[in-house]
């Protein structure tokens, strides 16, 4: 009951011309320059992965349900809030149009990114 405010049910993701922000609640978020940018692919969130900003095997999660996500590789860490700062240089974003996501942020990049196989 107390948690309700500070959790959401999915990640925010809103796409500027030079960032992509993101939130998940009060609890999580952060921005990320599109410049650093450097991979961007899909992967299936495992129901076991848990929910919310998760930080994980080499990567911080923003998801509200199991499932898919597009992940970012950056060329360099970013800090994010996960509740507390955390630095990551790979990112998962659960949305309800994963591939449009991909191809949103590509077009932004104006192709310069490498494209990733599904992460695993």
């Amino acid at each position: 009951m107390f948690l309700g405010p500070f959790g959401s049910a999915r990640p925010l993701a809103e796409l500027h011309h030079d960032h992509l922000r993101l939130r998940m609640g009060a609890m999580g978020g952060g921005r990320i320059p599109l410049e650093r940018v450097t991979g961007i692919g899909t992967m299936r969130w495992p129901w076991w992965g848990g929910l919310g900003v998760r930080i994980a095997r080499g990567l911080t999660a923003f998801v509200g349900a199991s499932g898919p996500a597009a992940v970012l590789e950056l060329s360099e860490p970013v800090s994010v809030r996960a509740p507390l700062p955390w630095r990551t240089a790979k990112v998962a974003i659960a949305a309800e149009d994963v591939d449009g996501l991909v191809e949103a942020i590509a077009a932004a990049r104006g192709g310069a990114v490498r494209r990733l196989g599904e992460q695993g």
